[in-house]
């Protein structure tokens, strides 16, 4: 009988001890791929912080590794001259610009430029994405105690004007004054802190969890968030007045920074010498010009990169062709504007 029972139990056993070691084995397979993944993925994604600053490396736009400065700056690459004449170059994510190295930024660009005419300035870079145009006049008060400057160019481009309301702030007009408010009380000014503590830190070192956690904080979560926001309101909001909206923005940025401001509008990538005139920079130097406001577009330079040098100075390698933010030559070009304007400007 014993014999019997052994042999009926034999097979269970050894179906058990197969189910225990392929479980294993999945595991085993799963840690491999997680390990490899981060092998992968370390050197091009992930972001490092300490009290000095930040490191920040991304391969969504082409494939580069950015520094920030404690103070929000990006670094340019280039060693920084104590006590020198500034620039100041403000922006949103077209200048806080993930997509290109250091030395290849526009602030980096436009110090080399500078310096090698003899000017012993420093180019200051300090963007953050997702900034509008009702953003950059919240900031002001930030941005011109913490680095006071006569020239602060601010790279603008069609996102700016959307709307009244920001990212963080929103236009208001009360008995004739003009100011921004912050969307919800408490909002910082300029770039958020960085969140978390010290275990959120070492975890966003992994080019794999970075990659992950960024991937769903700017494709997946807006695209639920719409959805959620269609299902639930029905009704498509009345679109703002284009023109009063840009008045609102423009006055408020003249307020705020007075003739310290230049202002340089970055258009969509021109795909011909004929590509017709976006409306909100048709709107936007038609105020500066009313208001004496000191603005500019980048677009004849780069049609003229395109007609002359056949080059896009938007999109990456790894991206749509044109499409996207500037790309290294896109930076320069804005350098070389700004450098230019600076001449115009003595």
């Amino acid at each position: 009988m014993l014999a019997e029972q052994n042999r009926v139990g034999s097979p269970r056993a050894h179906k058990a001890r197969k189910q225990r070691y392929a479980r294993l084995w999945f595991l085993f397979g799963t840690a491999l791929a997680v390990l490899f993944m981060e092998f992968l993925l370390h050197n091009i994604s992930g972001k490092y912080e300490n009290r000095a600053g930040s490191e920040i490396r991304n391969f969504r736009e082409g494939v580069a590794t950015a520094h920030f400065s404690a103070n929000g700056l990006r670094l340019t690459g280039n060693p920084q001259i104590a006590g020198a004449p500034t620039v100041l170059i403000v922006g949103d994510s077209h200048v806080e610009t993930f997509q290109v190295p250091d030395q290849e930024t526009m602030g980096s660009a436009l110090e080399r430029r500078l310096r090698s005419e003899g000017k012993q300035w420093n180019a200051l870079q300090y963007g953050w994405s997702g900034a509008d145009g009702p953003d950059y006049v919240y900031s002001a008060p930030l941005l011109l105690k913490k680095f006071p400057t006569q020239h602060i160019f601010l790279i603008m481009n069609d996102g700016d004007f959307r709307s009244v309301a920001g990212e963080e702030a929103r236009m208001v007009e009360r008995d004739g004054v003009l100011t921004a408010e912050p969307l919800t009380p408490g909002m910082p000014q300029g770039r958020a802190p960085s969140y978390g503590g010290r275990l959120a830190r070492k975890m966003k070192e992994s080019g794999l969890i970075y990659g992950a956690a960024l991937r769903f904080q700017m494709d997946l979560k807006p695209e639920f968030t719409e959805h959620k926001a269609s299902a639930q309101d029905g009704a498509v909001p009345a679109a703002p007045d284009p023109k009063n909206t840009m008045e609102l923005i423009v006055r408020g940025l003249q307020q705020s920074y007075g003739d310290k401001l230049y202002i340089l509008y970055t258009p969509s990538q021109p795909f011909s010498a004929d590509a017709p005139v976006e409306t909100p920079e048709s709107l936007l130097l038609a105020e500066c010009a009313e208001k004496k406001m000191a603005c500019r577009s980048l677009r004849e330079r780069m049609v003229n990169e395109l007609v002359l040098n056949h080059k896009l100075v938007r999109g990456f390698s790894d991206t749509q062709p044109g499409v996207g933010h500037l790309n290294a030559r896109g930076h320069e070009l804005v350098a070389d504007e700004i450098d230019a304007w600076l001449k115009d400007s003595h």
